[in-house]
């Protein structure tokens, strides 16, 4: 610390000194380090392997520091005990879109950002260290991400993908306007509409330049869309070719939402790192999906709640009709898939409506329909965070994020503990806790 004489302005050098010195203790204060010890009764570091029981971690500064068996707590952590519980790590959503209010409503962009910043505070609340989003209006997504990182709002990590892909009239348009209306504003590569293969390349540079860290692309209709069919092919196999090319330049995944064989595919064929949904697998596409390490987010919890879902939602009967008929190729694909080995990252394909569906839901879901628990937690864990680019996640192994929940029941044997999350830490900060203290 700096000392000032105080011969010659006494009163003056003698507070100038004391504030020194109380900057000196502040900033002192600002470095320690913030350490949390955390004892599990169960703790399932990586969910390929056995839990260890009981088990330890510490969270140094939001990152694990020492995990595993017989882990003493440092002096001055402050200490977690979670020894009633399952400890696991936070799980990831490869596929999903956010809230932004009535479904099938167009409300305004302010009110959305609204909105869409609750969806995703519920999120990180539920246990979701990350949203990879597939598709929004007015790069709300790439805001959610912005204010998150920036502190603003709390939430999870965001993947955005700024405007999904799509042609005029396909899946990723909602627009219900007349023909009469003048579209050239509207129906342009910035909002993601392509209808060349020029357009798809300008594109994907637009939703770059606005912040899109994956590109998605609607290579088929799909159900919650009015205008088309699962079963239509939209996007050009050029188009796609000229999309993936120019988002791996960029070192950018992109995903294609491909409900049917042929899009499916071609899709594939052009170059995609996913496929979303897969509803019309065969032999030849999981072969393929396999021989070229294409990732398969199956989205099964869309599929199967969708009946109960757009009842409530009273949803146009159109769209409850493609649901229906597409669920009976669904879960098969999916198995098929699962039969062969595919690799699956979990996708709930969701909103975040507060107080609604989650991937937790999801991965309840994939076991429902054949995969083990350890299947559907290593896809929501591993699979997800090598999916989505975030190397940092998916395990509590040392050096990773401090990202966990604990669950009252072992998911391992009974994939239904995940629907009792009692505790979330998300960067070594408890965000929920609905521990029962009497």
């Amino acid at each position: 610390m700096i000392v000032i004489p105080a011969r010659r302005f006494p009163v003056t050098m003698r507070l100038m000194n004391r504030i020194f010195f109380l900057l000196t203790l502040a900033a002192a204060s600002l470095c320690a380090e913030d350490v949390v010890y955390i004892k599990a009764g169960h703790l399932l570091l990586d969910a390929t392997q056995a839990p260890i029981s009981p088990g330890a971690l510490i969270i140094t500064d939001g990152t694990v520091t020492s995990a595993g068996a017989n882990i003493q707590p440092p002096a001055g952590a402050r200490s977690i005990d979670l020894s009633a519980y399952t400890v696991m790590p936070s799980i990831l959503d490869a596929h999903c879109h956010l809230w932004t209010g009535p479904f099938l409503d167009t409300p305004s962009p302010a009110y959305s950002a609204l909105k869409a910043a609750q969806a995703v505070g519920y999120a990180v609340q539920s246990g979701v260290a990350a949203l990879r989003v597939l598709g929004s209006g007015d790069f709300i997504d790439v805001a959610m991400r912005t204010a998150i990182d920036d502190g603003t709002i709390p939430g999870p990590h965001i993947v955005p993908a700024g405007h999904a892909l799509t042609i005029p009239g396909g899946h990723g348009d909602r627009f219900a306007l007349p023909y009469s209306m003048p579209l050239n504003d509207l129906y342009t590569p910035l909002n993601g509409f392509v209808s060349s293969p020029a357009d798809a390349e300008r594109a994907v540079q637009l939703q770059v330049k606005y912040g899109a860290k994956v590109i998605k692309l609607a290579a088929s209709g799909g159900v919650g869309s009015l205008l088309d069919s699962p079963g239509d092919a939209h996007l050009s196999l050029a188009e796609m070719r000229i999309a993936v090319e120019e988002a791996h330049m960029h070192h950018l995944k992109v995903a294609a939402h491909a409900e049917n064989l042929r899009s499916i595919m071609e899709a594939m064929q052009a170059g995609v790192d996913s496929i979303e949904h897969g509803s019309e697998l065969n032999q030849e596409a999981v072969d393929y999906a396999k021989a070229h390490g294409v990732t398969l987010v199956p989205t099964l919890n869309v599929v199967d709640t969708f009946q109960t879902f757009g009842e409530r939602q009273h949803l146009p009967e159109v769209m409850m009709t493609k649901a229906r008929n597409l669920a009976k190729l669904h879960f098969p694909s999916f198995q098929l898939a699962l039969k062969n080995g595919v690799t699956m990252a979990a996708g709930s394909d969701t909103f975040y409506s507060p107080g609604g569906v989650t991937v937790l839901d999801e991965l309840v879901t994939d076991v429902k329909y054949g995969m083990t628990p350890r299947q559907a937690l290593t896809a929501g864990t591993i699979q997800g965070a090598i999916l989505l680019g975030l190397p940092k996640l998916g395990r509590l192994t040392t050096g990773m994020e401090g990202d966990l929940v604990a669950l009252d029941g072992d998911p391992l044997t009974d994939i239904h503990a995940l629907e009792k999350v009692r505790v979330v830490i998300f960067q070594g900060k408890v965000v929920t806790d609905k521990r029962d203290r009497r």
